[in-house]
């Protein structure tokens, strides 16, 4: 057993070495090159970036529930938060392009800084009302004029037990003010892959399920808006 595990760290520390290398090779190289081709290929350069550093470190996403080509457009994305990795997995398997909301703190690092702010993520500092309001501003302008769709992971921090944590209401009150519908995404196989607890990575299949889309008309309040959905992703997320 502890000679698996010494192995098991081995493979982590060659597998964490190979993925920041390929970030700060392949992100540069396409941080540059967004510079001399179309702002219509941004997405493409993305996807491909996004895809790159999930596969490079042995994760495989499996999409799983509906079809890409059923889901509306634009629309709020709301995935279970478990990984590092999640940001890139769901990169490269979502449909509509989505950006997320970063914290503000990870827009001044060197390369990632960089290329999150050039590649249209929205900062945000969740200490400051104005910093959220001003998130949230961006984010539904993005949408109301169908740009892109969002990823929000409500949770805001990555679980460390495995199950569900708090949703917060930013995702609810944007889908309810603006009419937008909100896409439950279920991870599944994740947190056994990697988790906030470890370096450990445990190459694998991660199960991406993508919900049925939800309506906010059908819901009083933010907070009702919010229960449902976490209700739907804790059932799916333990079966």
């Amino acid at each position: 057993m502890k000679f698996k595990l010494i192995i098991l760290y081995i493979q982590s520390i060659i597998l964490w070495f190979i993925w920041w290398s390929s970030a700060f090779i392949f992100g540069n190289f396409i941080f540059l090159i967004s510079f001399v081709i179309p702002k219509r290929f941004h997405d493409l350069l993305v996807k491909i970036l996004c895809a790159v550093l999930t596969y490079s470190v042995l994760i495989i996403p499996l999409h799983k529930g509906l079809k890409p080509s059923k889901i509306p457009f634009p629309a709020i994305f709301v995935p279970n938060h478990v990984s590092f990795f999640d940001l890139f997995i769901f990169g490269c398997t979502l449909p509509g392009n989505p950006r997320g909301i970063e914290l503000q703190k990870f827009f001044s690092l060197p390369v990632y800084g960089w290329f999150i702010t050039r590649f249209d993520m929205i900062p945000i500092d969740p200490g400051k009302k104005t910093s959220v309001l001003r998130s949230l501003n961006t984010a539904s302008e993005k949408l109301l004029n169908k740009e892109r769709s969002i990823l929000i992971m409500p949770e805001g921090m990555r679980t460390l037990t495995g199950e569900l944590g708090e949703f917060k209401n930013g995702a609810f009150y944007l889908s309810r003010k603006y009419n937008i519908p909100i896409v439950p995404v279920v991870s599944k196989n994740l947190f056994e892959i990697n988790n906030r607890k470890s370096i450990l990575i445990r190459p694998g299949i991660c199960e991406i399920y993508l919900m049925d889309a939800v309506y906010p008309e059908n819901f009083k309040s933010d907070a009702d808006l919010s229960n449902y959905v976490k209700n739907i992703i804790e059932k799916k997320y333990n079966e």
